[in-house]
């Protein structure tokens, strides 16, 4: 369902009420997407990025997050570096993996 809205089309999700089947549900389950917005179960269709044109910017923003990812991936099996993040992220409150990319991202960006 869209609506036009100050000369936009607006795809138009579907909230859910109280549901305990529902509630905390996230994810893609055939071509509609769970998400929670406000403490509230929304559906809506997957999004289509089949003609989405990235800027250089965008791109080079990519680039930079694909090698920080790697780069994470292999000091997390190292041990020492692994008990490293894993006290950063117990500390943090936040998953292993985004502590590890967020360092490894910021240092590239910081040195080159």
């Amino acid at each position: 369902m869209q609506t036009r809205m100050s000369g936009a089309i607006l795809s138009v999700m579907a909230k859910t009420s109280f549901n305990p089947i529902l509630e905390g549900l996230r994810g893609k389950m055939g071509n509609v997407v769970f998400r929670q917005l406000y403490g509230k179960t929304v559906v809506s269709r997957v999004p289509d990025f089949s003609r989405r044109k990235l800027s250089a910017a965008q791109k080079a923003h990519l680039r930079q997050f694909k090698a920080a990812a790697l780069q994470a991936q292999a000091a997390l099996k190292d041990p020492k570096r692994r008990a490293a993040y894993q006290a950063k992220a117990r500390r943090q409150k936040r998953p292993l993996i985004a502590v590890a990319i967020s360092d490894c991202y910021q240092q590239g960006t910081t040195n080159g």
